[in-house]
């Protein structure tokens, strides 16, 4: 039998892992883009496949939180800040494949204040207290 603690703490870790690499994925997003605005037309092909990278982190930042979930059925908030984060990705791409320039800008420097957030609040996740799930 697994201790409980430790699974957490594993789940925690992966949690914060995924998200750290999806928050740095928007800061790439950012550099991308300032170089596109700044007249840099051969950075929109990897600013569109970043897009992608982006969005399969976030996909696996869900995952991770909802095995978290699994295991401690009261921590709801990764799994809803996540899957909002999510939707807010595949709305950001629709955005930017509509030139939608204004709305596009503006949903990317959200979506990294948004990943930033959760990546703060998940390393200030603490597993001792967890119980077993029945």
């Amino acid at each position: 039998m697994h201790n409980t603690s430790s699974v957490g703490r594993g789940r925690v870790m992966l949690l914060r892992v995924v998200a750290a690499l999806a928050c740095l994925e928007t800061l790439v997003q950012g550099l991308l883009a300032g170089m596109l605005l700044n007249g840099d037309v051969d950075s929109v092909d990897p600013h569109g496949l970043n897009a992608y990278v982006f969005e399969f982190l976030v996909l696996l930042q869900v995952v991770a939180a909802v095995l978290l979930w699994r295991r401690n059925r009261r921590l709801t908030w990764p799994l809803k800040a996540s899957g909002g984060i999510l939707l807010a990705a595949f709305t950001q791409t629709a955005l930017g494949l509509q030139s939608s320039l204004a709305a596009h800008v503006a949903l990317g420097v959200a979506l990294c204040g948004m990943e930033t957030a959760l990546v703060l609040r998940a390393f200030m996740l603490r597993t001792e207290n967890w119980t077993t799930p029945a």
